[in-house]
C-alpha cells in the first residue's frame, strides 16, 4: 500500500506491487525536508513524486524547484528505488512559469535536470496540461504518459523569454527539430492524440483509464525486470544519444559485459531454467 504524505522523505518499505525484489543497500532517509510543494509516496523499489500546488495550478517556483532538486538527490542514493512516477495534484500536471528577474534567478528553477539525472526509469504520468515549466519537467522523464484531452506547449518568445529548464535541448531530440521549432517559436500547443503522434508522449489513457493506473501497470511491468539491467538501459540510451554509433555500441558492450557478472543474471538464468517468476536483488 502506498503511503501519501507531504511530511517530508519515507524510507521505501517492502512492496506489493507485482515484480519487486527484497529491497538492498541504502534507503531514503525520513525527514529531510518538510515538503511544501511536493508529496512523496514510497512503495519497495517504487516512489510516487507528486506536484502539490494544485490551487496554483501547480505552478514551479523556486520552493518546489529547490525541494525536486533535494528530493531527487535523495532518491538517487536509494539502491532499492525501481522506477519513479512524477505527476500532478488536481486537473493539470504543470502549467505556466515563474519567469527569473534576472539571469543569476535561472538556476533557482530549474529543476529538469535533477529528474533526468535519476539513474532509474522515471513516468511523467501527465494528469492533465502540462505547459511550459511543467511541460520541461515532462520532458525530463523517460516515459511521458497522458490522460486524453490533455494540452501540451509553450509560450512564443515574449520580452526574450523562453524555456530555461531543457526544452531547447530535449524537445528537438524527441519529436525532431521541425516539431520543435514550431512548437518554441509559435506557441503552437497539441493535445494527446497528436502528441502521440509526433512522439511527445509515448501512450496515452484508455477510456475510462486514469493515467494513475497506466503508470502503474507500467511501473510494475518495469519492475518485473532486473533493476540493475533496467538502469543499465537508461544509461545507455542516456549517454548513447551524445555518442557516435561506434561509441554507443561499446557503451551497450560494455554495460553487458558488467551485468554478466551480477547475482541478479544467475538469478535471471536459474528462473528461467526453474519455470519459476526471478527474485531479483539488485546485486
Amino acid at each position: 500500500m502506498l503511503i501519501y504524505g507531504n511530511q517530508g522523505n519515507l524510507p521505501c518499505q517492502e512492496s506489493a506491487v507485482r515484480g519487486a525484489g527484497p529491497p538492498a543497500g541504502k534507503r531514503i532517509r525520513r525527514g529531510i525536508i518538510p515538503y511544501s510543494a511536493l508529496k512523496l509516496a514510497c512503495d519497495g523499489g517504487l516512489a510516487v513524486v507528486t506536484l502539490d500546488r494544485s490551487a496554483d495550478g501547480n505552478r514551479v517556483d523556486a520552493a518546489m524547484a529547490a525541494e525536486l532538486r533535494e528530493l531527487c538527490a535523495e532518491l538517487s542514493a536509494d539502491d532499492s528505488l525501481r522506477v519513479v512516477v512524477l505527476t500532478g495534484a488536481g486537473p493539470v500536471f504543470s502549467v505556466g512559469r515563474t519567469v527569473p528577474a534576472s539571469a543569476g534567478g535561472i538556476g533557482e528553477l530549474q529543476a529538469a535536470g535533477a529528474v533526468a539525472a535519476l539513474p532509474v526509469p522515471v513516468l511523467a504520468a501527465l494528469n492533465g496540461d502540462a505547459t511550459d515549466h511543467g511541460l520541461e519537467l515532462a520532458l525530463a522523464g523517460d516515459l511521458r504518459l497522458a490522460a486524453p484531452g490533455a494540452a501540451f506547449g509553450f509560450a512564443p518568445p515574449s520580452a526574450g523569454a523562453f524555456p530555461f529548464d531543457g526544452a531547447t535541448q530535449r524537445l528537438p531530440r524527441l519529436v525532431g527539430p521541425g516539431w520543435a521549432r514550431d512548437m518554441l517559436l509559435t506557441g503552437r500547443r497539441v493535445e494527446s492524440a497528436e502528441a502521440l503522434s509526433i512522439g511527445l508522449v509515448n501512450r496515452v489513457a484508455a477510456p475510462g483509464e486514469s493515467v494513475m493506473q497506466l503508470a502503474m501497470e507500467l511501473a510494475g511491468a518495469i519492475m518485473e525486470s532486473g533493476p540493475i539491467a533496467a538502469r543499465y538501459v537508461k544509461e545507455a540510451v542516456t549517454l548513447g544519444a551524445d555518442l557516435t554509433l561506434g561509441q554507443g555500441l561499446g557503451l551497450e558492450a560494455d554495460l553487458n559485459v558488467i551485468l554478466q557478472s551480477t547475482a541478479d543474471r544467475a538469478e535471471g538464468i536459474r528462473a528461467f531454467l526453474e519455470r519459476r517468476p526471478p527474485g531479483f536483488a539488485g546485486e
